[in-house]
């Protein structure tokens, strides 16, 4: 494991600490009916921003990798899978609005993000291999 990938994975595990910790104090911790408006909607995007922060060390870590095979397959990973949620979130409101079909919720579109990268990865390297 490269001295890189090792600063990643740190770097993201602890921020989805602070994820699931902001998420466990919206939802249960704090009382968002007795705050002002303005304060619901801070503490409601608070999840966020580890979200935004993981973004930004995935691209770090790429800039950082020294195996230019692998930085192409998690490159090329990255693409799919976001194409892929695209096409698939947009598909899914379509069928909301003319198939009655659920609202799908949008908190779990980071998740479903990386679930989806997880399996292009796989995909790409049976291909490559």
């Amino acid at each position: 494991m490269s001295p890189a990938l090792r600063r990643y994975l740190v770097s993201s595990a602890l921020l989805m600490l602070l994820y699931v910790a902001l998420v466990v104090l919206i939802s249960w911790g704090v009382d968002l009916e007795g705050l002002p408006y303005a304060m619901k909607v801070i503490a409601a995007a608070s999840p966020g921003l580890p979200l935004f922060a993981t973004l930004y060390l995935y691209d770090r870590y790429l800039g950082r990798e020294p195996d230019e095979f692998l930085r192409f397959l998690q490159s090329r990973a990255a693409l799919l899978a976001g194409g892929v949620m695209i096409c698939l979130i947009s598909t899914w409101g379509f069928l909301e609005q003319y198939a009655a079909f659920p609202r799908f919720p949008l908190t779990m579109a980071f998740p479903a993000f990386w679930g989806a990268y997880a399996v292009a990865v796989g995909v790409l390297q049976r291909r490559f291999a």
